[in-house]
């Protein structure tokens, strides 16, 4: 490709860009409103993405554009909204029927008429009371809203924000649609609360599947491990399944992509119609299954950013691989697969790191018996624990030491770094324990008691500081904890009477390098053992050089080496 093609091949992006309604605020949604024809825009918009714009901007000054929607498009949002899995959320859907009784009765009644009529029974089964009147017989002693053939008589029997929009919504259902009312009365009355929201959360989910919103455990299997086998030929491709897909979340993906990006690189050069609205009903599909796998709906807006800063960096991570480092090549790629195809590529990739952690965390003996933590340390702690997750997460303090946080692999260069801090740990792991001559230390530590630290406390470091120590006084390379009493004793003769910090982590380095050689043989895990050594003692030593003048010594407050107590709530002292 030329130089002079590029800035034209850059504006195709608004192939992505444009049919989303771009409505980010007050003033965006203003101006959108007076443009001719919005009422057509609107009606023709995927519910989704009408959804999408009155959660940024708020339901409270959204009320003219609500009034411009469709029916489909109502019981759109309530789906969207007013569900926390498979239960009803009532609060949700009040806020929703309060904002078209604000836009006036008939809309109010038209807004009733669009949601599913199970779950306008469940609201007011919570809210009201229904008597049937007999013509002869008194009306009960009770404060009764009469429907207009008296047959029935309705009690507010709740209270605050649920009891005024039960009482100004039943007078405006009997005012302009009193089928709707009578409906109302009889689901109310009859029908059973747990039959109701079980037949409307299966017409929900039925819905929702048709936007690419599948049922959780269908959306899992986007993160299965299988082979998947990018298509090498061009081939004629049908749409991703979404049907009438949103066109805001991938404008919003597609606006996420930042410089330089695989995936922006081969968005950037499809100028086929088509060819985009294939991608981008793709991107839309995906995103929902993403969003059912995290429970999250489309207007919880913070959660929402997240799942496709995940899409993205797992696409990317795909086209990387797959064009093998030339972002000229990845266009070719997207154009002959599918984007669900990418993103199981991508994410098998990170799935064999963590297939990788799972196969160490179970032959190294990483843990002791009947203990939940790991026997890492910070930052190999954190790492180790990200990777072992349904979606596995990079630990960016592992390359960045300022920036202790997670966040999702975004290139190869964050595999290749997890793979080689991997093999870090395998060897690290493997090689400690040949560094005892009893082969029951493990067992001897998962049922140690009365010691300075907790089972879960113990980590690689304080069990091989404790070794050194023993090595030191008794000539015995073993974790069995030092006794508080000649604990000073024993960091004299480490340090040869010199009671400096560089004196003791000297005389123990010394010691422990020794040893390392000759209880290991593979060069590599001694390679392993003595920097993670140098780490240990040098910490060990800053802690406990101090303590060699130092009267009394408090053992609960020791935490780089095991120190055996007499029980566990009395601190020896010496």
């Amino acid at each position: 490709m030329s130089t002079q093609e590029a800035p034209r091949e850059k504006t195709n992006l608004a192939l992505f860009l444009s049919e989303s309604l771009g409505i980010g605020n007050r003033q965006q949604l203003q101006e959108f409103l007076e443009q001719p024809g919005v009422r057509t825009v609107v009606r023709s918009a995927p519910y989704q993405d009408v959804f999408l714009a009155v959660k940024t901007v708020g339901l409270a000054d959204s009320l003219e554009l609500l009034q411009l929607t469709t029916k489909e498009q109502r019981r759109g949002f309530i789906d969207l909204d007013c569900w926390r899995k498979d239960s009803f959320h009532v609060g949700s859907f009040m806020e929703w029927i309060a904002a078209f009784v604000e836009c006036g009765p008939e809309e109010a009644v038209a807004m009733c008429r669009s949601v599913d009529p199970n779950l306008l029974a469940l609201f007011f089964k919570e809210n009201i009371e229904i008597f049937a009147l007999e013509l002869d017989d008194p009306p009960p002693d009770r404060s009764l809203i009469l429907t207009p053939d008296n047959r029935f008589g309705v009690e507010i029997a709740s209270e605050g924000e649920g009891a005024t929009l039960s009482r100004l919504i039943l007078d405006a259902m009997f005012r302009f649609d009193p089928s709707l009312a009578y409906d109302l009365i009889d689901r109310v009355r009859w029908e059973n609360r747990v039959s109701m929201e079980e037949e409307a959360y299966q017409e929900k989910r039925r819905r929702l599947e048709e936007i690419g919103f599948v049922d959780y455990y269908e959306a899992l299997e986007i993160y299965s491990e299988q082979e998947i086998v990018p298509r090498q030929e061009s081939t004629v491709e049908t749409k991703d399944e979404a049907s009438e897909a949103s066109t805001t979340l991938p404008a919003l993906f597609v606006a996420s992509l930042p410089p330089g990006h695989y995936l922006l690189e081969a968005l950037q050069r499809i100028s086929d119609k088509a060819e985009a609205e294939r991608i981008r009903q793709g991107l839309a599909a995906l995103a929902n299954r993403v969003l059912s796998v995290h429970t999250v709906t489309s207007g919880d807006l913070e959660k929402v950013q997240p799942a496709l800063l995940e899409i993205r960096d797992t696409l990317s991570l795909a086209l990387e691989h797959l064009a093998e480092g030339q972002p000229v090549s990845a266009v070719e790629i997207l154009r002959k697969n599918s984007v669900q195809v990418l993103f199981k590529t991508g994410f098998n990739l990170i799935a064999a790191v963590r297939d990788e952690a799972e196969q160490i965390s179970s032959d190294t003996g990483l843990r002791l018996e009947g203990c939940r933590e790991t026997l890492l340390e910070s930052p190999n702690e954190e790492f180790f624990s990200g990777l072992r997750r349904l979606q596995p997460l990079f630990f960016q303090g592992l390359d960045e030491p300022p920036k202790p946080i997670y966040r999702n692999f975004q290139r190869l260069k964050d595999i290749q770094i997890g793979r080689e801090r991997l093999r870090e740990i395998g060897l690290l792991a493997r090689g400690f324990w040949r560094l005892f001559p009893n082969v029951a230390v493990r067992a001897a530590l998962s049922s140690l008691s009365h010691c300075n630290l907790s089972k879960d406390e113990i980590r690689f470091s304080q069990v091989f500081n404790t070794a050194c120590l023993n090595l030191s006084g008794s000539g015995r390379f073993t974790a069995e904890p030092l006794d508080l009493s000649g604990l000073r004793e024993t960091l004299m003769r480490a340090s040869m009477g010199d009671s400096s910090e560089d004196a003791l982590f000297s005389m123990l380095n010394a010691l422990a390098l020794k040893w390392i050689s000759q209880r290991l043989e593979d060069v590599h895990e001694k390679k392993v053992l003595s920097k993670y050594a140098d780490e240990w003692l040098r910490a060990t030593s800053a802690e406990l050089a101090p303590l060699i003048s130092e009267r009394p010594i408090q053992a609960r407050l020791i935490r780089s080496v095991l120190v055996r107590v007499r029980t566990v709530n009395h601190t020896e002292t010496s």
